[in-house]
């Protein structure tokens, strides 16, 4: 099997990134309990060797800022001389991006190896068991572990999927866990409220964990502080034991300093990085604090490769500058909170510019909720769809403009939409790509001329 053999095998899995995970199903479970079970992804590991288990794990969950986190993060470890992994999702132009090692992804051999070797265990599983079948996330799960194992790393930084407590990636034995942002999104899957989607994301949090979180909403830290007593896991909150704050910032980066206390031990470290947007910062202090329980845990880190890292870390789409003339911003603020964020950053970082949108969403998202926060800075609108199963229908979207007076218009394609809204710009204005990764992925691709390997998963 070949690396396009490979990625066809993938994606021919149930893949609950193209479908939703909810639909069909009118027996009144709760989706999260009918659709997952860690029982058979165990069964998997097992069969391989149990590769979950190797090295120092860190464990990461969130609505917004996970991804960030856990890249900066990897740029550090690396940096330090560390062996480290990433596993991460979703994935911008290439399906190798999730999984990497050392600062690189996987070569298409390995990716090709590694899937041969998963798909020895999960095809015959699959085939004796219809009703119960390995995923395409579950898969690339274990394909993770076993190139960690394989390569014997150090350190592992695990991205969460979708929620926590019954991820994938919830196998792990994790000894230091960070909790990004948490808002409401996926609420069909995770829960109605904050404290129900909360609760998902929280069980990720194992027995004598170091837990580190960035500020989250007051209704659910209650229960952030009862799950961390319960589980005898120590909590370093931002905003409470670590602080944070933007000492200067242009459009090449920002500087800021992250001071404070972790159990009795002073933290002040005066940093930069290269991400921009302030909300970011959050998400650094939260990097901060896992590296002070990292160093805890026996794994020195320099402070010297802590500068290094996050001034050379690469999380491309969010918040991402990727033309200046004009300015064209691609970020993927795919919720309402995410778009509240997006638009705090632009009114600070760029007052007083006229701002063009083009805008596309996947179908779970609330449509009139991130409009209404678009559109307090938004002069004119050009709604798209990219090439992805759950794109939204542009006439919802659209709808969900008009209903707040900004003037839109709908573009058949990604590149469509692109070229109208920067025609529609003048010189001082800023063209800002949002709504979703695969919106900002196709952007791009246009933009940048990155040649996607989309084509292979059909």
């Amino acid at each position: 099997m070949n690396y396009k053999e490979s990625v066809r095998w993938l994606f021919g899995l149930i893949n609950y990134e193209t479908t939703n995970v909810s639909s069909n199903e009118t027996d009144g479970t709760p989706p999260l309990a009918r659709r997952f079970d860690l029982s058979r992804v165990h069964k998997i590991l097992e069969s391989l060797g149990s590769p979950h288990h190797t090295g120092l794990i860190v464990h990461i969950a969130g609505t917004k800022g996970k991804g960030t986190t856990a890249a900066l993060l990897y740029s550090v470890l690396t940096a330090n001389g560390y062996n480290t992994g990433l596993f991460t999702s979703p994935h911008l132009h290439s399906i190798r991006e999730r999984i990497s090692i050392n600062g690189e992804k996987l070569t298409q051999a390995e990716f090709a190896d590694l899937a041969v070797s998963v798909r020895g265990i999960v095809q015959p599983h699959n085939d004796n068991h219809p009703n119960d079948k390995i995923t395409t996330f579950e898969a690339l799960t274990c394909m993770a572990f076993l190139a960690f194992k394989r390569s014997a790393v150090d350190i592992q930084i695990i991205e969460t999927g979708l929620g926590g407590r019954l991820d994938s990636t919830n196998v792990v034995d994790s000894s230091i866990v960070g909790i990004t942002s948490i808002s409401e999104d996926h609420m069909e899957i995770l829960g109605n409220t904050l404290v129900e989607i909360a609760k998902e994301k929280f069980g990720i949090i194992k027995q004598s964990v170091d837990v580190v979180s960035a500020p989250q909403d007051a209704t659910i830290v209650p229960l952030l502080k009862l799950i961390c007593d319960e589980k005898k896991a120590s909590l370093t909150l931002v905003g409470k034991n670590l602080s944070v704050a933007k000492s200067a910032g242009s459009m090449l980066g920002q500087e800021f300093r992250v001071w404070g206390d972790i159990q009795g031990r002073p933290v002040d470290h005066d940093l930069r990085t290269n991400l921009l947007a302030e909300y970011q910062l959050e998400n650094a202090a939260v990097a901060v604090g896992i590296l002070e329980k990292i160093r805890d845990r026996g794994y020195p880190v320099a402070y010297d490769k802590i500068l290094l890292g996050f001034n050379n870390v690469d999380w491309p789409g969010r918040f991402e500058i990727i033309k200046e003339t004009p300015l064209v911003i691609a970020d993927g603020a795919h919720n309402p909170y995410s778009a509240m964020r997006l638009v705090e950053t632009i009114a600070t970082d760029f007052p007083n510019r006229p701002v063009q949108m083009v805008v596309g969403l996947s179908k779970d998202k609330d449509a009139s909720a991130v409009a209404r926060e678009l559109s307090q800075i938004a002069k004119g609108v050009v709604v798209s769809k990219s090439n992805h199963a759950r794109s939204m229908e542009t006439e919802v979207i659209e709808d969900a403009f008009w209903e707040t007076g900004i003037p839109v218009r709908t573009e058949p394609t990604v590149n469509d939409a692109i070229d109208r809204a920067i025609i529609q710009t003048p010189k001082d204005g800023i063209v800002v790509i949002t709504g979703s990764l695969f919106v900002v992925a196709e952007a791009r691709e246009y933009l940048l001329g990155i040649e996607p390997e989309s084509n292979m998963e059909n």
